[in-house]
């Protein structure tokens, strides 16, 4: 069911394990829930099945974080999001993430920094280091829904640089 290299995505690939996910309502693009090895959403011609294990294997994919979870991921579980920073170290694209809160929140203490207790600095410290030690982009939005179309349009974008890579071999930079 992969979609031709020539087309917007139609079809995206959702992490069966999202808690909060999008839904793309109103974009012309269906989401099919599965599981997913890296990131939440992902094209189908980005990724490999397999078919044993029923796992999709990225090799463009854009995660989706909450402010909670991003401050989260800088953090408590800091070891388990650098571990899937390393799986897409090899892509042609950087992992993208997005989050669910704006740059300026987070380094004013609004927003999910209101109640944890880390430090702006330590924020852009961390963002910092891992854009340049990773194959990572982030991207922070003014709420839930900006951060949605955001995602949507890096999709489409990856979809059309993909299109560009196939048909001659130039660099064609959007």
């Amino acid at each position: 069911m992969d979609e031709p290299p020539h087309t917007i995505p139609t079809t995206v690939l959702r992490d069966n394990r999202e808690q909060q996910p999008w839904t793309f309502d109103g974009y012309a693009v269906e989401t099919r829930d599965v599981t997913l090895s890296t990131g939440d959403y992902a094209l189908p011609a980005d990724c490999a099945h397999d078919v044993e294990a029923d796992t999709y294997h990225p090799q463009f994919a854009v995660e989706r974080k909450s402010g909670h979870d991003f401050l989260t991921a800088l953090t408590w579980e800091r070891d388990r999001f650098t571990s899937e920073l390393q799986r897409a170290a090899e892509w042609t694209q950087p992992l993208t993430v997005v989050v669910e809160e704006s740059w300026e929140a987070l380094l004013c203490n609004r927003g999910p920094m209101t109640w944890r207790d880390i430090h702006p600095n330590q924020i852009a410290g961390t963002v910092s280091a891992w854009t340049r030690h990773y194959n990572v982009a982030f991207h922070f939005a003014n709420c839930r829904q900006q951060a949605e179309r955001c995602a949507f349009l890096c999709l489409v974008r990856h979809s059309l640089l993909r299109r560009f890579d196939n048909s001659d071999g130039a660099d064609h930079s959007i």
